[in-house]
């Protein structure tokens, strides 16, 4: 019977994935050398900087994404909650209400409604991609209810430093990314509960018996994805300072792609927290390599997509023959 301690070798950050990490860290330089010849502006401090900045709450919602797929979970709805808790963030502006009012009730609403997602899918025993592909249209539905399909607009900034701000040298922005990997870091490696994280992708049968309560992890895994979102929410809204109708529409997509393509198996069990900030660098890099070299929006999806389909079936090809990877 598989023990907890079992899974103990795949907390590692770099280790098992090191390879997956170092082949996207050789794409990233090998495209960045490719649109730096192409466009003169590519390889600008300031150009880089706005990359940065708005690969900013693709960066925070990859690392909750992360976690979950880990757990062997996967949420399509994350944008959804972006939206919604975006939309709370900006009602709650436009009521007057304070800046240390309007924080929390964006990360409780996220929270709550990751919070949802984990319980349809562990309690009511739903299919995580069922589950939160559900959530998906009923957070949408929602959105468009409450903004009636226009914009929010002219909200306060006052967070605005936490993205467009400089600490010294840095960007408020690398900071802020660092801080929540570092937090997610800790909780995978050093934390009884990513302990449980790790157990329950890697076999959840085996995670009951040797008494892990899967159902809570679950639970607080999704919430977890949920709070981070409300944390990107604030960061949009701080950096934007509106609320768009289409906000949150191509989000948990990238943000699975980042993860898978930083080495997190899709399975679960397996999972790389700088993989997964590499993912997210070499699709913002090429989004913004590909505007700036004058290639239609249109490909940004194919190339993404092309891309998953690729890592996915080099993944099984690896895995056939090893039914403990699968």
């Amino acid at each position: 019977m598989a023990s907890v301690g079992d899974t103990r070798p795949q907390l590692r950050l770099v280790s098992p994935t090191a390879s997956r990490e170092l082949a996207l860290l050789a794409a990233i330089v090998v495209v960045s050398i490719v649109f730096a010849t192409a466009s003169p502006y590519f390889l600008t401090v300031n150009n880089l900087v706005q990359t940065m900045r708005a690969g900013l709450e693709l960066s925070i919602v990859s690392a909750g994404m992360t976690l979950v797929i880990i757990m062997g979970g996967i949420d399509v709805s994350v944008g959804g909650i972006v939206a919604v808790s975006a939309i709370v963030i900006g009602k709650a502006y436009q009521a007057g209400l304070p800046v240390y009012i309007v924080t929390p009730l964006g990360l409780m609403a996220g929270t709550a409604l990751g919070a949802f997602n984990g319980f349809v899918t562990a309690k009511l025993k739903v299919p995580p991609i069922i589950a939160t592909l559900g959530s998906m249209y009923i957070f949408s539905a929602i959105m468009f209810i409450v903004i009636g399909g226009a914009w929010i607009s002219g909200l306060p900034g006052t967070l605005s430093p936490l993205v467009n701000g400089w600490v010294g040298i840095l960007p408020a922005s690398a900071l802020v990314i660092a801080v929540v990997y570092l937090i997610a870091w800790i909780i995978l490696r050093k934390l009884p509960f990513g302990n449980h994280i790790y157990a329950i992708g890697c076999n959840e049968q085996s995670a009951r018996l040797v008494g892990i309560n899967v159902d809570r992890t679950k639970i607080m895994t999704y919430a977890l994805l949920g709070f981070l979102a409300g944390v990107a929410a604030l960061l949009y809204v701080a950096r934007l300072r509106n609320v768009e109708i289409n906000i949150g529409t191509t989000i948990a997509l990238e943000a699975i792609a980042a993860t898978i393509l930083g080495g997190t198996n899709i399975r679960g069990g397996v999972g790389s927290l700088l993989g997964t900030l590499l993912g997210v660098a070499f699709i913002r890099i090429m989004q913004n390599g590909l505007v700036l070299t004058g290639v239609s929006s249109l490909w940004e999806t194919v190339i993404i997509g092309s891309l998953l389909i690729v890592v996915l079936t080099a993944d099984a090809l690896r895995n056939r023959n090893n039914p403990r990877a699968l």
